[in-house]
């Protein structure tokens, strides 16, 4: 009844001239506060935006960090802004990040990008009645490779190692979260083939260090240790990108250190989270994802909220 609903309301669209795009258009969140500075790296403005989050503080903070290949997408795109919808209603204080992409910018560029965020959002938390001792990564694709690197490199404040006449206090601020989740992301470039997107990341490392020794660096999951924080890996089993034995394989790995590593497998799932909602019997992921940070973070809020519908097809 609900899909037939669904194709009446696209053909009435069709007959008074608008567009499924614009229909898409009008469901594009909007943030609380857009384009927040959190600093400036080689003449670029570095943004983020922010969504307010609902109850009490002070909150716990999650991060995003969007995908688009190492070389597109923006704070707003929407597989991975989609968390900033039901994160927020559950009381996190939500940044959804900008960062410089490749190949005008190639590995580490985007990593240090991340790392500065994380510093930045950390020092003024208090202005968002947000604790910030109480910080995740929640990242796509490109983005979930970038808060697996950020999480496992789990980086205290770094002025001298950048700069030993450094002025700015956010640089000694701590990059470390204390939770992290990827979404359909790479922890190793080692066991799949590098695409055209992985060599505009890598191949200024490549030519300088070797391929051998460019993927062992760029890949997060050399930085595996022990005092490393809990990671949540969400990955669909039809993945056209990643193969699932990225998930796997990072879970191994931070086992062996006794770090905690969880998986939320999608069967059925492609790259990105949009059409999730429509696989038959997909896992309810985004309560789970919830519960998880929730648990790591030691935060009670109501879930549910900003959930996308299951729609059968």
């Amino acid at each position: 009844m609900r899909s037939r609903c669904l194709r009446l309301l696209l053909f009435v669209l069709l007959l008074t001239g608008v567009s499924v795009a614009r229909l898409q258009a009008a469901e594009t969140r909007t943030p609380t506060k857009d384009g927040l500075v959190y600093g400036t790296a080689d003449g670029q403005t570095l943004t983020m935006d922010y969504y307010a989050p609902l109850g009490k503080g002070p909150h716990p903070i999650a991060i995003i960090i969007h995908g688009g290949g190492y070389h597109g997408g923006d704070a707003k795109s929407g597989s991975e802004a989609y968390v900033a919808d039901f994160l927020a209603p559950a009381g996190y204080a939500v940044f959804s990040v900008n960062y410089r992409l490749a190949p005008a910018y190639p590995y580490p560029y985007m990593v240090q990008d991340v790392q500065r965020a994380v510093r930045f959002i950390r020092y003024h938390a208090r202005e968002y009645d947000a604790d910030p001792n109480k910080i995740a990564l929640v990242g796509g694709s490109a983005g979930g490779f970038l808060s697996n690197m950020v999480g496992l490199l789990n980086a205290g404040g770094d002025a001298s190692a950048v700069d030993p006449h450094a002025t700015d206090p956010i640089d000694r601020v701590s990059a470390k979260a204390q939770a992290v989740v990827s979404l359909y992301a790479q922890s190793s470039f080692a066991f799949v083939p590098l695409n055209a997107d992985v060599h505009r990341l890598l191949d200024p490392l490549i030519a300088a260090k070797g391929e051998k020794e460019a993927i062992r660096e760029a890949s997060p999951i050399t930085y595996v240790k022990k005092d490393d924080p809990p990671l949540l890996e969400i990955l669909g089993d039809q993945d056209e990108y990643i193969p699932f034995s990225e998930a796997t394989n990072l879970q191994t790995a931070m086992h062996a250190v006794g770090v905690r590593c969880d998986i939320i497998r999608i069967p059925g799932g492609k790259h990105g989270t949009g059409g999730w909602n429509k696989l038959p019997g997909v896992a309810d992921w985004e309560r789970e994802m919830t519960e998880w940070l929730n648990a790591r973070l030691h935060h009670k809020g109501p879930i549910g909220a900003g959930i996308r519908a299951r729609v059968a097809e």
